[in-house]
């Protein structure tokens, strides 16, 4: 597994599904890999499959800029033909120091070798049979896994040797399918979403494989971590998610570059006299496409087909630097993501199919930020609606994460406290020009941007306040990511505001968590406890209810 939690692995010898037929072949040659750490680019890997005459070979190299500092010059995985691990070889630079290990694998039994810091040490392990070999911060590994998953569905388990650290395994709990359209050609990706078995700490992941049964890319939530390959990075690729009727691509103008877009019109349905009412879905910072792609659940390319079908013209869009948008996220601030919003809005006002008087936008998450700041400079935005948005300061919600995380890592007192001590510091220097002499410089180089310093002073009591548009306020109960709590804060917020036209309504869904999704009850490993993958339909029949009873009233 290619993170290291600080916790105790258990070791858990789970025999894989036995295969009918032989797994398909995968298709050898050289692969480039981006690492992305918070959307920001850290470092590249380059992965090469090779087939012999008797089994498979993976190599890789690559390096990986603070704060992991990695760098490969040796990775080396050998499998027979069956996919049966025989050995590994690693040898590189790790936070400025040389390493060395080398795992021999025979008979269900790991032999290590690891040299590091001066030492040498050796360890023996049992391991299951045809387990998969991966290794912390080599993601060339999870090649094997790509070829391992195939067949695989819910519920079934892989056994996963983690080098040199000892066995775990893998469960499967939702097998997705996803097309990419490239510059050069349309592929098929399956979507493994996984967890990966720790003691105290699962580990949730997805892993996507094309259909030349190669890897295509590994998301670690957890960690931020999300491991790209380079032809699926590009600007000129993009999700082909959710096709409805009624879809025309466009360029949207924006400052100085174009907005990538997607307008979905009505079929079937007489335009009203005035035009169709709008909507426009609002992107959050961390989203990868304009279908809003979370956990395998396009929740934006599902609400806009209700909202379609239900009598409203619907826009979503790539926000800046994603798809085919132009823009560069890495300077950009929440204003300047409200200012696309505008952009889009201008649009509508100028297409001939819409009613300007009845344009809102929908918006989910620290998307819901940018859509407050948009609606309080942009008085033709009609009415907003804000699904599972935080309420509180962004520096006080990064403070708030934290902890969550610390309490899943069961670290002592101690220890959570230099590093609660340690974020307040950074959020000083970012915010208050405060020092960064004893601040680590890998954390200076995440965090010392114009966009994490537009987030930390974001403070949505004083933005609300400039709104006049009503609103609608939506909250899963079953939300561990922003917690439900948030809701009736900002609710309260709104209605402090004291403008006729300024209405507020809340709803609350018992069975909802942050991806719009219906679970069965509490639990922090929420997207592994969903009952369908479709956003729930109460939220849909909720904002669409609003919508008809505010921006088009009988």
């Amino acid at each position: 597994m290619a993170l290291r939690l600080g916790v105790a692995l258990v070791v858990i010898l789970t025999a894989p599904r036995v295969h009918a037929q032989p797994l398909n072949e995968p298709v050898p040659g050289a692969s480039n890999f981006i690492v992305f750490l918070r959307v920001a680019p850290i470092g590249a890997e380059q992965v090469d499959l090779i087939r012999t005459d008797d089994g498979w070979i993976i190599q890789s190299g690559g390096q990986l800029s603070a704060p992991i500092s990695r760098e490969a010059r040796v990775f080396t995985v050998e499998y027979d033909r069956k996919w049966q691990p025989r050995q590994l070889l690693m040898n590189g630079i790790r936070n400025g120091e040389a390493f060395l290990i080398e795992s021999v694998l025979n008979e269900r039994v790991a032999v290590n070798r690891v040299q590091e810091n001066g030492q040498e040490s050796t360890s023996t392990h049992s391991v299951a049979e045809a387990t998969v070999v991966l290794s912390d911060f080599f993601f060339g590994a999870y090649e094997a896994l790509a070829v391992r998953l195939q067949r695989l569905g819910p519920g079934d388990t892989l056994p996963i040797y983690v080098a040199p650290t000892g066995s775990i395994h893998l469960t499967i709990n939702n097998v997705l399918s996803q097309a990419l359209e490239t510059s050069n050609r349309r592929l098929q990706a399956t979507i493994y979403r996984v967890t990966f078995h720790y003691r105290n700490q699962p580990v949730d992941a997805e892993v996507w494989v094309d259909d030349r049964h190669r890897l295509l890319r590994v998301t670690l939530p957890i960690a931020d971590l999300d491991i790209v390959r380079q032809d699926i990075s590009l600007v000129s690729t993009r999700l082909a998610g959710v096709n409805i009727p009624g879809d025309k691509e466009v360029f949207v103008p924006a400052s100085g570059f174009g907005l990538s877009a997607t307008v979905t019109t009505p079929i079937g349905q007489a335009m009203p006299r005035d035009g169709w009412p709008a909507v426009v879905l609002v992107p959050g910072t961390k989203s990868t496409d304009r279908d809003e792609l979370m956990s395998g659940v396009p929740i934006f390319g599902q609400l806009a087909e209700a909202v379609v079908e239900a009598g409203y013209l619907v826009v979503r869009y790539d926000r800046r630097g994603v798809g085919r948008s132009g823009g560069r996220p890495e300077s950009s601030t929440i204003a300047d993501y409200a200012e696309d919003v505008r952009a889009i809005v201008d649009y509508l006002e100028d297409h001939d199919g819409v009613d300007d008087n009845r344009i809102a936008i929908v918006s989910h998450g620290e998307g819901g930020w940018i859509g407050l700041r948009a609606a309080a400079r942009e008085k033709k935005i009609a009415a907003a609606v804000l699904l599972a948005v935080p309420a509180i300061t962004g520096s006080d919600l990064v403070l708030e994460q934290q902890r969550a995380e610390l309490d899943r890592l069961q670290l002592s007192g101690k220890e959570r406290e230099d590093r609660i001590a340690l974020q307040r510091r950074i959020h000083d220097a970012v915010v208050e020009d405060a020092s960064w002499d004893d601040i680590p410089q890998q954390f200076r180089r995440q965090a010392d941007t114009p966009w994490f310093k537009s987030f930390l002073k974001y403070e949505p009591a004083d933005v609300i306040r400039r709104t006049g548009q009503p609103l609608l306020i939506m909250h899963g109960m079953q939300d561990d990511t922003i917690h439900p709590y948030h809701a009736d804060h900002l609710a309260e917020l709104a209605r402090q505001r004291g403008r006729r036209e300024a209405t507020v309504d809340m709803v609350l869904l018992p069975d909802v968590n942050h991806a719009l999704l219906t679970v069965a009850q509490a639990n922090p490993e929420e997207y592994t406890n969903v009952e369908n993958m479709s956003v729930a339909p109460e939220v849909m029949t909720a904002i669409i209810g609003w919508l008809d009873r505010v921006v088009v009233p009988d």
